[in-house]
């Protein structure tokens, strides 16, 4: 809930607190606000959907509800409904419900789609393009070959995401199915924020390496990973596009069969889109193999060049606590996720920066043929 990105909603929680004399029921009023704000179609939405389907059983199987596992349903009745846990406290989400929210935000957010995820339950995991070698000879001769040893560890567990889980009075009265329903529904926002912002922007430091930054080069004073230099591109012919197909080839050591281009939706307006397509909004055929990714945690004026696959991701257990500034509220809990994670590319060539401000707008050229 940032008050700060709506300034109406920002003046009407300061008149709230600074007018009722009971700062506790204030409190709560305006999370209830910021929760109308930001989830409010969300919860209709189940709560509609809860009390059609106690009388109509055919349109609850078309819901989605899962069946919860035993850890699940111990673990809703007793941080959601039983309210069992307290600030001191803290209890880990299953993996399972981890897996699927990290799976449904892949469908929906082709950003996500780049990444390998590590399994939920892992603290360590491999990072690689690929490793080994070979080197033909006469059948007598020597093996000549040695492995090269590429193998490189991510340790999941150096950083940390925290998201803030807010469960309203009017959800927690549903069966827990529809408690599942809509705690997922929030997890998946937040993560897909998190998750896209450490990919393209983490630090390193307490943080994802992300794609924008070195994932060797640290600055010393701030122990956070440089930021990669932006080559200029100012279109996507072959001709311009050759010093980024050769980068993501790593000099030749691998294929690429589709490019990623991921930028700002503010500078995909103004910059790639007029370069990308001609005047009749067709995209020019020779760059089919380029996708294009709109991304609002991208910032503006810089956009990356990035191959799928080559980014790996992994969260250690993801655990919720409860918030100890809401004991005295009644109508809402606010819980607080925290998913110990880590992320990095297996090479900084996998993605190259750009000046996305250099592009410029896609001309056709015009021949004129005299007879």
């Amino acid at each position: 809930m940032k008050f700060n990105e709506n300034e109406n909603l920002k003046q009407k929680a300061i008149e709230i607190l600074n007018e009722r004399e009971d700062k506790a029921a204030a409190i709560q009023e305006v999370i209830d606000l910021a929760l109308n704000e930001k989830y409010g179609e969300l919860i209709e939405e189940i709560q509609s959907a809860a009390k059609k389907a106690e009388t109509d059983k055919e349109y609850a199987k078309t819901l989605g509800l899962r069946n919860l596992s035993e850890k699940e349903t111990k673990f809703y009745e007793k941080v959601i409904v039983n309210q069992a846990l307290t600030a001191n406290q803290e209890d880990i989400i299953p993996t399972s419900i981890i897996d699927l929210t990290l799976e449904n935000v892949r469908t929906e957010s082709p950003i996500l789609n780049l990444i390998n995820f590590a399994p939920a339950d892992v603290k360590r995991w491999i990072v690689a393009d690929k490793t080994g070698n070979h080197v033909w000879g006469s059948l007598t001769g020597n093996i000549d070959g040695e492995l090269s040893p590429k193998i490189e560890s991510l340790v999941v567990e150096l950083s940390k995401l925290t998201v803030y889980l807010v469960i309203p009075k009017a959800i927690r009265d549903l069966s827990l199915p529809f408690v599942d329903k809509y705690f997922r529904a929030v997890l998946e926002e937040e993560l897909r924020n998190g998750v896209a912002d450490g990919y393209l922007n983490g630090e390193g430091k307490d943080q994802p390496i992300g794609i924008y930054n070195k994932i060797k080069e640290v600055d010393g004073s701030s122990q956070k990973n440089k930021p990669k230099d932006t080559i200029e591109v100012k279109g996507f012919s072959p001709k311009q596009l050759a010093p980024v197909k050769k980068a993501l080839t790593n000099d030749g050591k691998r294929t690429i069969d589709k490019i990623y281009l991921i930028c700002n939706p503010a500078d995909e307006a103004d910059y790639v889109a007029p370069a990308l397509y001609d005047r009749l909004g067709n995209m020019i055929s020779s760059y089919k193999n380029l996708e294009v990714i709109s991304e609002p945690m991208n910032k503006q004026g810089k956009a990356i060049f990035t191959i799928a696959g080559k980014y790996t991701m992994g969260f250690s257990g993801f655990n919720v606590k409860e918030y100890d500034q809401t004991k005295a509220m009644e109508d809402a809990d606010v819980l607080i996720g925290k998913a110990y994670a880590n992320g990095r590319a297996v090479d900084d060539n996998v993605a190259i920066a750009i000046d996305v401000t250099k592009l410029e707008e896609f001309i056709p050229e015009i021949k004129t043929i005299t007879p």
